[in-house]
């Protein structure tokens, strides 16, 4: 078993463009990318044409695609009327992710514009198009992972394993965020709800998860601000040491949140802070999993 993770990032925090977002890599000394935008485009939206010439790009610079930060089945997405548009683009998605060798693509399960407790009608209907969008990915070798986001499966930790449990299948497992539980309600028992804890939640699914994000923040006034890792209140070593403990050698990627937040338009900074914060965010998120225990190859 390789017990050695490796360490990547959403380098479109950086740039839109792929070559600063290749020389943000090169400063941090990392060979890996969680590809999810490129001049304005989501990675499953891009045509073959568009594809190829990102993949060619990344592989003379010898840098690799961990994972496809895809947009199916997420926080804008409608559980009925956005199936067909998730299932085209999930098509397109693995068509370009073994033309790379990329084994993951993150997806969600679908926005939630209220609470959603386990039983209500949106359980049934989240079931069925996760369990489509996994039978597809199966029957062509990949594997989708569930990020722990504001959709169904992220409201609480009961929810990621109903989930889990009702799609019942080896092409479905998880990407764990560490900071988005922490402006996150707890949607598993009644109202009033409470904000999750990242560390408990984790505990709890571990054995599901492939792959961590790096993420930290504070609440404040019930919105998240995102701060650098081991600030907030994310328990990122905590995780982290957990992991190494007990599913050592999981891929691990950073996405700061900080300078720009992608389902928010309003936090966009200029281009020299966002070089900056990512680069900082990137050694600081190293240091700390190693401290934590985690190895790196």
């Amino acid at each position: 078993m390789n017990t050695s993770s490796i360490i990547s990032g959403f380098t479109d925090e950086v740039s839109d463009e792929l070559d600063v977002q290749i020389r943000a890599l090169k400063e941090l000394g990392w060979s890996h990318i969680d590809l999810r935008t490129v001049d304005g485009k989501n990675v499953s939206t891009l045509s073959d044409e568009e594809f190829a010439r990102v993949h060619r790009k990344l592989e003379e610079n010898d840098i690799a695609i961990a994972c496809f930060g895809s947009t199916v089945a997420n926080w804008g997405r409608d559980v009925i009327s956005d199936l067909e548009r998730d299932l085209e683009e999930l098509r397109t998605s693995i068509r370009h992710m073994h033309t790379a060798g990329v084994p993951y693509i993150r997806i969600m399960s679908y926005k939630v514009s209220e609470p959603e407790p386990l039983g209500t009608p949106m359980e049934a209907q989240v079931i069925s198009s996760i369990k489509k969008i996994t039978e597809i990915a199966e029957d062509n070798g990949v594997v989708c992972l569930h990020e722990n986001c504001l959709t169904w499966g992220g409201q609480s930790h009961q929810h990621c394993l109903r989930l889990l449990e009702a799609v019942d299948s080896p092409a479905l497992r998880l990407v764990y965020d560490t900071g988005n539980p922490v402006s996150m309600k707890d949607v598993s028992g009644t109202d009033p709800y409470y904000y999750q804890d990242s560390y408990l939640f984790f505990e709890q699914v571990k054995e599901f998860v492939d792959y961590i994000h790096i993420k930290d923040a504070v609440v404040e006034n019930d919105e998240p601000r995102y701060v650098f890792p081991g600030e907030g209140g994310g328990r990122v070593k905590e995780i982290l040491k957990s992991a190494a403990e007990e599913r050592p050698g999981l891929p691990i990627s950073i996405e700061p949140h900080m300078a720009v937040v992608f389902h928010d338009p309003s936090v966009q900074a200029p281009l020299e802070e966002r070089w900056s914060t990512f680069i900082r965010y990137g050694k600081q998120a190293l240091r700390v999993a190693e401290e934590a225990g985690i190895r790196f190859s």
